[in-house]
Formats: structure tokens, C-alpha cells, sequence
């Protein structure tokens, strides 16, 4: 019987020595048979949550043991306290205690559905009454407490998934092989194996490999990547993607190395992203040698050629006098051989050495002497020249391709030699061979004089695929091009050609440039600003647009500007002169404490060094009366297009006047007479080997350097000004950089190589004996008992719409991967908690894996959506997404899906035959399929498979998983996998949850980003995390010589920093003879104007801060109508060409001040402001 000591220590356990919560999932493995569980089983599911350009992503990474449990002979643990079930029962202890207690969750549902005692029978009741459950000691977990995780954390670490997140801090470097085992790959050695990234397709699909992405995940943000070769986002994101800071999720595990197209890396021997595996291949290359050939000829080639990877000290000893390593080559070795023994490239081609080349070389510069390869995958080489044939394979001389290998320095063979190699021979890649169902495809090219096609989205892409170079030729581009055959080539608008996409935005300009140096095939945002007239940048002292000939002169944003204010709210205290004089920079510099007259600047005088005040009539009249000549910029300024980051002026220095800001107070006289150096303090008493510029010396500058360097470094003219209410601040950002405590780095390193992406698992077999043995939890990409095989998957990531019926509809959404066969199997899913309110600009990443290894390559697969109101629990419709090319290892999935309506009707049909369920169709299908959605407790193609449900009673069914799990749609106080846990959260009276009427609904643990537990569906009129906001009110009356209509809209515009402003409106209907209006609005907006008729706009309010919670009560008189610039400007300006009219913008709120509030024209609509003592346009 329990002491009472014993009791009060259980109780109190929790309490008195917090431990870190872990929960094990899927461990009622005994119940398994042995292929399920050499599966997953003991699962830990923790969730990642990433924002990254501006993009909030949502994944459960589920680490898992992929190996059989009877591996291990677990004896009895006698050092943790266990209790069975009918003692925690008298101990009134509840599930949910042993939830926070870190039991399996297993365990727990066995404990709830063992307090339900009304479910079972006497007979099962006392058995489950003898179940134990573990109290685990700190840091031990399981249904016996036999796992630990083999990690060193940090102590500020408070939960499993900071805990994870600092293990992975570390890059991963692994120096051993992760393998995809499910495909034969005979790379020529027994240990190379293969990378799932490896196992392409022939381009169907529409990203650089072919993949299909939704159009609105093209170019995100550079860092959120969706084609699986990177290609949606740019060079700019994939220029180093490595594992750092990171769990494996989707943006490191699921995306491939593309085709190197400027040769700046040397990964030829795998498309891996994971840098150290081409090493690793290489290595293993040259371990392997012919069995014919002997150790002593095998190194003495490697040693005297340097060929990689080749022992220095060791060659020293064997090669120590000249020509011995050529006479050992010339008595050990065979005529030829090929080094390495495996193929180079492509699966086929190889290096040939022959004894008689070696033993004439003249020293260790000894290229390959023969190329060899598969003559059915090469052609269209010199044919008048003398081959070799040697194993099957055709041999030639470098130079007869032709190509000529580049000189050899010391440890450079992979560089001179394959890397040249790779590119021009990328035509005997493996390619289509004269397949008529796919060559004579429209989206398909056949190569002239050839049995070859190719997709054509390979044309143009800088690799030669024909074997006659004809897919690169310009003229065979720009024909489909023409044609418009394919989606995927660019047409340059200064000249009649055409580019791939892929060339848009690389660095490199490809159309041409035009006469005024800009490129088409180049930075969108600076072709979209030359080309788009800016109100925010017109008359600002640079050229951005093109010139446009009106009349026979050129005219710009920089011509016409005498009534242009150029001291504005967007060009004041920017950093730029953009006044002529400097006038909007006067009185900006805060840096130092040195003050200057009105209509004066700053100035370091060149005499003295020292600062000093400059009149604004000295400012740019052509003479030089300060140091670095800061008062007449011009000097270094380029006005056009390109602006110039070298602004710093050398007095006298013909050869290199201007300079950059690093080249002040550098230790180096960069100016001819030493200007940069003479401003330099001389009283620090440290040597600055780099400029004092740097903002690490920022304390230690004088005066006179604090004003030069902010003067030359922090303001560069910002390309895209968007609209604001009040002066652009420009604030100046630290970057913070987190490290990982220098203790953990080494165990973090360790650990990482030996588990791969997976976390070390200690085994407590023996807690006595200290036995224990180490294996790995697994995520869902790779198994193993060191995670080193790749995992067939499915890699999904969905971004969701709804329309405006369902955007504060919770919405329970099961994601199931399935099958075609008559069971039509779940093999996985994953089950989301979605409210557009909440969720609409999140993307969710989600694994799907097949039940069986290997999959069914027989079958085909499918991902089935089914959509449920999570609070009436009732079903809403499904979506289908089709997978393609079952061969492929790892299918990327992007897709952004529309809920169906509440009122939708779901659309039923009559071709299939459901016994126990609904013919029905998916929503958004344009080809009608139609499916069986099932009753409860049915399965199958047809709902002809009964089977058991294990979910609550007040939960709903939703399928039967392949390890004969229940799918259960939980209702919004429960969760857990069978629905079993209750949500208090929502239920204490103590919490003050939502207000105002809202709906508390508690987050799933896996779906919580923070320490926040729940969130509010706010009842209309309210809005705020508790729906303690309520909207704002707008009372609207209208002066009663104003016209209505009985339609209004409200127009509010919401002002975003460094953004264009967003712009939302609202219908509303008044009654005839009504002069008044109410509207709620729930958002955020800075500026409201009323819109009567076509092109009638009434201004509401202007204002720089959101008020929230306001009621605002106005009344509409005809003085606040926005007027058509005819009724403001005359019939001669209105006329005018938008680039010249628009100069006159600031004349009619200066003319009609305060009485014009605003106006527009076609593209513009301005409001008069208030702005240094005038009245001006914006």
C-alpha cells in the first residue's frame, strides 16, 4: 500500500521541481505488427515556426524511431516511482495532470478511457486498473522512463522545442553518406549510393526542373522557396543555402542544388545541397580501383599526376626520386585504366590514362589523355579523328571534342579538369531518345540531326543539350519565342531578342543596354522606376526616368521644376541634397553637438580641420570651401539612373577624385594630397586597420569624423519612395547576431554527424548496470538507427482562401495521403486548425509519408482534403490534389486552395457506387471527379470496409489510418489524437478570456508560435487579442446641398512604412431622403474620403496615427470635395503631358489654400498638406 510520504511527494513532484514536458506519441507499439512498427513509432512532435520575408510558415517536424523495439531488452525499472491506474484514480490525480507530467500519450488516452468506466466491461476495467504509469526523474521520458535525449542544453533553454532549436544551431557537416536506397545506382563503387535529389523527371513540370507552383508563390521573398530547384526566387535566394540555425524543415530538406550555369562552384558529382557530400563522392572515387590493378600502380598514377585524393607525405616517400613513380606506372600497370574507376559525369563518362602518355609525361602538369563516354548519349564531335574503344566505351583526345583543359595548379584537378568537362559535355547528360509519345509533344524539341528531344524550357538555359549546340542558337530561341510555344523566355524590349526566364535578374545583362546604360533583363524595381512616373521623387535632384521627346525636347522628372518644393516631406533630412543649395538638409546632422546659424551648414573647414558654418549662397556655386567637398556634391554625384556610392572629394586628384566612405581614416592616403587622412583625430590610442567609418568605431570618433562619416555612409538615395503622411524617418538598424554558447559547440558538432538531421536518443536498458545504448529519432525526410537513408515523401505546402462567408468560420482541415486501390488506404496525414482571420497569409508545410518502404510503385497516389466546420462539426467539402511521376523519390507540392462557401452546395453525382457513404464531387475541380465520402466508421473506394472508431463520443470520425489509428475531428474544448484531453483554458472562470461576446478557442499545442494558449473569434463591432477593441465608428452626415446616391463607398487607406499603401473599401446602402451614415470598420487606416457617383470623392479624415476604439462623427459639407484637376489648374496645364502637368501640382493647394483639401486626376489622387509654413501637394 502507497505511504503517505510517498503520496504527498507524488503530488507535490510537479510543483517543487519543474520538469521540461515531454510527450511521446505513437508508443503502443505492441499492438503493431513488425512492419508497422519499423516504421515510426515514439514519436516526439515539435513545432517550428519561421517568418522570413514577411512570410509566417507553420510545420510539425515528427521525430521519430525507425527501429524495432525488441532490439532492446528493457529490464525492470525499480529507480521511478510507477503507480497503476486505479491508484492515480483514488488519488483523484486527472489525464491531464499526467499530459503536464510528460506521459505518453498513449498512456493518457489508456487513463481517460479508464476514468470513463461506463465504455468497458468488469473484466477489462481490471486490467486496465493494473496499467502502470511512470513518474520519470528529470530529463527521462517514455512508458518506462528508458529514453533521455543525448543533448547538452543551455540553461535558459525552457521547452522541448528551444531546446531542439539551439541543437540544430550548428551547420551540418556530416562526414558520412545519407543514402536513397530505393532505386539501384551503379556509380562504379560499392559505397557511393544515391541522393534523392539525384532522380530527376523530363521536365513537365514548369519551375527550371519542371515542377508546377502556384503563380502566386513566384518571387516571394528570397528566401521562400517553393520549386524544389529554388527557381521561383531568384539567384539572390540561392546563392548559399546551407543547414544553419535550423531544424530540417522544408526550405533545407526539400530543395535540390540547381545546374551551375556561371561555373562558380565545383559540384559536379551531386545536385545535393549539402556541400560536404560532393566530397565525400569524390573521395570514395578514387578509394576504388580496378581489382586488376594493383595498390602500388593505382597510387603512384594518383601521386605523380596529383591526382586527388593523393597522400602527400606518403607520395613523397614512394615518388622521393624523379621518374620512379613513372617506372613503377611503366612495370606495374596496364596499357589503360581509367582514373577514377567510377564515371565522372553523367553516369558514363570517365578519364582514361594510357601507359604510354604517362610514363612520356614531362612532370606532374599531365592532363587525362583520353575523355571516354557512351557514343548513344554524345554526338556531333569531329568525326575525321583516330578513336580508342575500351570497355564498351568511346575514347578521344581532349582536343578533338574540341576543348582544351586550362594549366594545373597543385591540388586544382577537380578545377582544370572536370570543371570544364561538366559544361561543355553537359549534352551526353541522359536525355529523351525518339520517344513519339513525348518528342512529338508541343511543349517538346527535337534536336536537328538527331533522335533526341528536349523540353523546351531547356533551350536557352546555357547548357547544350543537342548534340550540335542548336537548342543554345539565338535564332531557334527567339522562333518560340515568336511563336509564343513557351511561357518560359523573356522578350527584350530594346532589341528583337529573347532570353530564359532564369537569365532575368542574374547579374549579368543579356538583352543589351540601352543608350542610357539601363538593361531590361535587370533589377525590376529599377526598370519599373524609370519607366513609372513617382510624385515622391520628381524634382528630387536625380534622374530617374527615361526621357520622353514632347515637342523636340527631352523632358524628365528633372525637367520643369521652377514650381516645384523641393523641400519636402520626402526629401527633408534624407541625407541628400536634393535642393540645388542643400536647403532640405539644413539643421539634420544630429551626430555631433556643433550648431550652425539658420540657412547655414555644417562645414569642415580644409584649413583648420575643424567644423565651421557654410552659408547656403557657398552651397554648390562651384567652389570647394569644405573638406571632401560636401558643400558642392555635384562633384561626385551622378544624376543619372546609377547613383554613386563614391561621394567623398580628393582636392586636386585628376586621376581618382571621388571616393567611398571606407577610405576615410583607413591608415592609407587614397586621395593624391592625402584629403581622406587629414581629417583623422590623432589623440586615439588605437590603430583602426579599417576605415573609422565602420560602426564598431563609432565611439571612438571625433567630431569632425562623426559628421563625414554619417555625411558619406548612412544616406543612399532610396530607388522606391513610397507615400507617406509625414517626413520619412530613415532609421538606422543594428543587426544582432545569436551564437551558441561556446561549451555546446563541440558536444552540438558531435552529436549532428552521428544522428545526421535526426537527434541523439540515449536507451536506458539497465539503470542499475548503467547499460544503455544510443540510437536516433528520425525526421519525417530521412530512418535509419543514424538517420542515413532518405525518405520517400511527399512535401506539401499549402496557402488557403476563403471567401468573405467563411473568414471567421474555425475550420478543421485533415490532409491525407491516399492511394488508388479499393481499400484506398490513409497512409498519413496531418490535420490543421485553420481561421482565415488568423491564418490567411500563413503557409503551412506538411510531410506526408507512404505506409509501406518502398511505396507501391503500382499505385497511384493522391493528397485528399477534407474540410469540416470545427465548431458544428459538420463536413464542408474535400479538394484533391493529384501526384505525378510516381517514380519520383520526393514530390514538392506548392499549392494555394479555396475553402468552399458555407452555402455551397456539395455537389453529388451518380457514377460511383457508394454503399455506406455519398457519391460526391471535389470543390474547385474543374474535371467534375467525383469520390466516396464515407459514413462514420466506413472505409474503402466504395464505403464498403467497416472498421472500429476510437474517438470520443462527442468528436467525429474521419477515417481510419493504415496503422488502424482513428482520424478524430475534435470539438473545440478537446484535443489530443483521439479527442480525449479537455481544453480548460476556455473554461476557467478566473481567466478573462474573449470579451464582448467572442468566442474563445483554444491553440492546439502544435500550433501555438508563443506562450499564447488561445485566441478570440471576435463578435462583430469588436476586434484586439480579446476583443476588447471596439471598431471604429463613423457618423457620417451630409450637408443638404450635397446629392446622394443610395449606394456610398468608403474608401480607407492604410499607410505601411517602406510600402505602397493599402487600400479597402465598404459598400453602403442608405434610404432615400437619409442624410446620414454609419460604418463600422475593423482595420487599421490613416485617411477616409467617401466616394457619391462616378469620380465624386468627399475627403473624411487624415490622420498620421491609427485611433483605435474612435468614434468619429463628421459632417460631409461640399468644402471638403476632392476636385478634378480641370476645376484646379487651367485648360493649358490640364493638356499637358502627365511628366510636365504633374510639376504643377504644388500651384493649387498653394493658390487655394486652406481651402482645397485634395484632388486627382486620372492616376493621382493628392492631398493638400501643411509643410514648413506652406501649403503643398502629396
Amino acid at each position: 500500500m502507497m505511504s503517505f510520504i510517498s503520496l504527498v511527494c507524488f503530488i507535490l513532484l510537479p510543483s517543487i521541481n519543474p520538469q521540461l514536458q515531454i510527450n511521446l506519441h505513437l508508443t503502443d507499439w505492441t499492438n503493431y505488427d513488425e512492419i508497422n512498427v519499423d516504421l515510426q513509432h515514439d514519436c516526439l512532435h515539435v513545432p517550428t515556426h519561421l517568418i522570413e520575408d514577411n512570410i509566417q510558415y507553420h510545420q510539425v517536424i515528427s521525430y521519430c524511431m525507425g527501429e524495432r523495439p525488441s532490439k532492446w531488452n528493457i529490464e525492470e525499472n525499480s529507480f521511478d516511482q510507477n503507480y497503476s491506474f486505479s491508484q492515480l484514480k483514488m488519488l483523484n490525480i486527472t489525464s491531464q495532470q499526467l499530459y503536464l507530467w510528460s506521459a505518453p500519450v498513449d498512456i493518457v488516452e489508456e487513463y481517460e478511457s479508464y476514468l470513463n468506466q461506463s465504455l468497458f466491461s468488469n473484466q477489462s476495467l481490471a486490467l486496465m486498473a493494473t496499467q502502470l504509469f511512470y513518474n520519470c526523474t528529470q530529463s527521462r521520458f517514455g512508458s518506462v522512463c528508458q529514453y533521455s535525449l543525448d543533448i547538452s542544453t543551455s540553461s535558459v533553454a525552457s521547452s522541448l522545442k528551444e531546446i531542439i532549436h539551439d541543437f540544430y544551431l550548428q551547420e551540418y557537416e556530416p562526414t558520412t553518406w545519407t543514402c536513397y536506397t530505393h532505386l539501384e545506382c551503379n556509380r562504379g563503387t560499392s559505397t557511393a549510393c544515391l541522393d534523392w535529389t539525384e532522380i530527376c523527371n523530363e521536365n513537365e513540370y514548369r519551375c527550371n526542373n519542371g515542377q508546377c507552383i502556384s503563380k502566386i508563390f513566384y518571387h516571394e521573398g528570397p528566401n521562400s522557396f517553393d520549386c524544389i530547384d529554388t527557381t521561383d526566387e531568384g539567384d539572390q535566394g540561392r546563392e548559399d543555402i546551407r543547414y544553419r540555425s535550423q531544424e530540417p524543415i522544408f526550405r533545407f530538406e526539400d530543395i535540390t542544388r540547381e545546374k551551375d550555369l556561371r561555373g562558380e562552384t565545383e559540384m559536379y558529382f551531386t545536385t545535393s545541397r549539402v556541400l560536404s557530400r560532393n566530397d565525400l563522392i569524390l573521395e570514395d572515387m578514387f578509394l576504388n580501383k580496378p581489382n586488376s590493378t594493383s595498390d602500388e600502380c593505382w597510387l603512384a598514377y594518383r601521386c605523380q599526376f596529383s591526382i586527388p585524393r593523393y597522400d602527400g607525405p606518403l607520395c613523397g616517400n614512394m615518388c622521393s626520386k624523379n621518374g620512379i613513380c613513372q617506372e613503377i606506372i611503366n612495370k606495374t600497370c596496364p596499357d589503360i585504366l581509367f582514373i577514377p574507376n567510377a564515371p565522372l559525369l553523367f553516369g558514363h563518362i570517365h578519364f582514361a590514362y594510357t601507359k604510354e602518355d604517362a610514363v612520356q609525361a614531362p612532370g606532374i602538369i599531365f592532363p587525362p589523355p583520353y575523355v571516354c563516354y557512351n557514343d548513344q548519349l554524345c554526338d556531333g564531335f569531329y568525326t575525321n579523328r583516330t578513336l580508342l574503344t575500351f570497355k564498351n566505351l568511346t575514347c578521344r583526345r581532349p582536343g578533338d571534342f574540341p576543348f582544351k583543359f586550362p594549366p594545373l595548379g597543385r591540388n586544382d584537378w577537380l578545377k582544370a579538369y572536370v570543371k570544364p568537362l561538366y559544361k561543355e559535355l553537359y549534352k551526353c547528360n541522359t536525355i529523351i531518345h525518339n520517344i513519339s509519345a513525348v518528342c512529338d509533344n508541343s511543349m517538346m524539341y527535337r534536336c536537328i540531326n538527331s533522335s533526341k528531344c528536349i523540353s523546351k524550357d531547356r533551350i536557352d538555359d546555357d547548357f547544350i543539350d543537342c548534340d550540335y549546340g542548336d537548342d543554345e542558337d539565338p535564332s531557334v530561341v527567339y522562333d518560340i519565342c515568336l511563336k509564343n510555344e513557351s511561357k518560359t523566355f523573356f522578350k527584350c524590349t530594346t532589341t528583337t531578342r529573347c532570353i530564359h526566364y532564369q537569365k532575368v535578374d542574374d547579374g549579368k545583362c543579356h538583352c543589351g543596354r540601352n543608350e542610357y546604360g539601363l538593361c531590361d533583363d535587370e533589377d525590376r524595381t529599377f526598370r519599373y522606376i524609370t519607366s513609372h512616373l513617382s510624385f515622391q521623387t520628381i524634382c528630387d535632384g536625380f534622374t530617374e526616368l527615361i526621357p520622353v521627346n514632347i515637342n523636340g525636347q527631352n523632358e524628365t522628372d528633372e525637367t520643369e521644376c521652377e514650381l516645384w518644393q523641393c523641400n519636402n516631406m520626402y526629401t527633408r533630412c534624407d541625407g541628400i541634397w536634393n535642393c540645388f543649395n542643400g536647403a532640405d538638409e539644413v539643421h539634420c546632422n544630429t551626430s555631433v553637438s556643433f550648431s550652425c546659424p539658420s540657412n547655414h551648414h555644417i562645414c569642415v573647414s580644409p584649413s583648420t580641420n575643424q567644423l565651421t558654418c557654410l552659408s547656403l549662397a557657398k552651397a554648390n556655386n562651384g567652389i570647394i570651401d569644405c573638406l571632401g567637398a560636401t558643400d558642392e556634391p555635384k562633384l561626385c554625384r551622378s544624376t543619372d539612373y546609377v547613383h554613386s556610392k563614391e561621394t567623398f572629394y580628393c582636392f586636386n586628384d585628376s586621376s581618382s577624385p571621388c571616393r567611398v566612405s571606407s577610405d576615410l581614416c583607413d591608415g592609407n592616403k587614397n586621395c593624391i594630397n592625402g584629403d581622406d587622412e587629414r581629417l583623422c583625430s590623432s589623440t586615439r590610442n588605437f590603430s583602426a586597420y579599417t576605415s573609422i567609418c565602420q560602426p564598431k568605431y563609432y565611439a571612438f570618433r571625433s567630431d569632425v569624423e562623426k559628421f563625414l562619416c554619417e555625411r558619406f555612409t548612412i544616406w543612399n538615395k532610396t530607388l522606391a519612395v513610397h507615400f507617406s503622411l509625414d517626413t520619412i524617418k530613415f532609421d538606422k538598424v543594428k543587426n544582432i547576431i545569436h551564437s551558441i554558447p561556446p561549451a555546446m559547440k563541440s558536444i552540438i558538432h558531435h552529436h549532428q554527424y552521428r544522428c545526421h538531421r535526426g537527434l541523439p536518443l540515449r536507451i536506458w536498458q539497465n539503470r542499475e548496470k548503467n547499460l544503455t545504448d544510443i540510437t536516433c529519432l528520425c525526421p519525417p525526410s530521412f530512418y535509419g538507427n543514424i538517420c542515413q537513408y532518405q525518405n520517400q515523401r511527399v512535401s506539401l505546402t499549402m496557402r488557403f482562401q476563403a471567401y468573405s462567408d467563411s473568414r471567421r468560420t474555425l475550420l478543421a482541415l485533415v490532409i491525407t495521403l491516399i492511394d488508388n486501390s479499393d481499400e484506398r488506404i490513409i497512409h498519413s496525414h496531418e490535420q490543421l486548425t485553420y481561421l482565415y482571420v488568423e491564418d490567411c497569409q500563413k503557409k503551412f508545410n506538411v510531410y506526408l509519408l507512404y505506409s509501406t518502404r518502398p511505396k507501391n510503385d503500382t499505385q497511384n497516389y493522391s493528397i485528399h482534403i477534407d474540410i469540416y466546420d470545427k465548431i458544428l462539426l459538420t463536413y464542408r467539402g474535400s479538394l484533391l490534389i493529384p501526384i505525378k511521376f510516381p517514380f519520383l523519390p520526393v514530390h514538392r507540392i506548392a499549392v494555394h486552395l479555396n475553402i468552399p462557401r458555407i452555402n455551397a452546395d456539395i455537389q453529388s453525382c451518380t457514377n460511383q457506387t457508394c454503399i455506406h457513404g455519398q457519391c460526391t464531387i471535389y470543390s474547385e475541380d474543374s474535371k467534375g471527379t467525383p469520390f466516396c465520402h464515407c459514413n462514420e466508421r466506413w472505409s474503402g473506394k466504395h464505403c464498403t470496409i467497416p472498421y472500429t472508431c476510437k474517438c470520443s463520443s462527442d468528436s467525429l470520425c474521419a477515417g481510419i489510418l493504415a496503422n488502424n489509428r482513428s482520424i478524430c475531428i475534435c470539438p473545440i474544448n478537446k484535443f489530443g489524437p483521439r479527442c480525449l484531453f479537455n481544453h480548460t483554458v476556455c473554461q476557467s472562470n478566473q481567466n478573462n478570456t474573449c470579451n464582448n461576446g467572442g468566442v474563445c478557442i483554444p491553440i492546439d499545442e502544435y500550433m501555438q508560435v508563443d506562450d499564447k494558449k488561445f485566441f478570440c473569434i471576435c463578435a462583430k463591432g469588436f476586434t484586439g487579442g480579446r476583443c476588447e477593441i471596439p471598431d471604429n465608428k463613423m457618423i457620417l452626415s451630409f450637408h443638404k446641398h450635397i446629392q446622394l446616391s443610395q449606394t456610398l463607398i468608403i474608401h480607407f487607406i492604410k499607410i505601411i512604412s517602406n510600402s505602397s499603401p493599402k487600400n479597402s473599401s465598404t459598400l453602403i446602402r442608405i434610404p432615400i431622403h437619409r442624410k446620414t451614415a454609419i460604418i463600422n470598420w475593423t482595420n487599421e487606416f490613416h485617411i477616409a474620403f467617401v466616394q457619391l457617383f462616378d469620380k465624386d470623392f468627399y475627403l473624411i479624415t487624415v490622420q498620421k496615427r491609427n485611433n483605435l476604439s474612435s468614434i468619429f462623427e463628421k459632417t460631409i459639407n461640399p468644402s471638403d470635395r476632392c476636385k478634378h484637376i480641370s476645376e484646379v489648374l487651367n485648360e493649358t496645364i490640364v493638356r499637358l503631358q502627365p511628366i510636365r502637368r504633374i510639376k504643377y501640382y504644388h500651384v493649387p493647394c498653394h493658390q487655394s489654400s486652406p481651402s482645397l483639401p485634395c484632388f486627382f486626376d486620372d492616376n493621382h489622387f493628392c492631398l493638400c498638406t501643411d509643410f514648413n509654413h506652406q501649403r503643398i501637394a502629396n
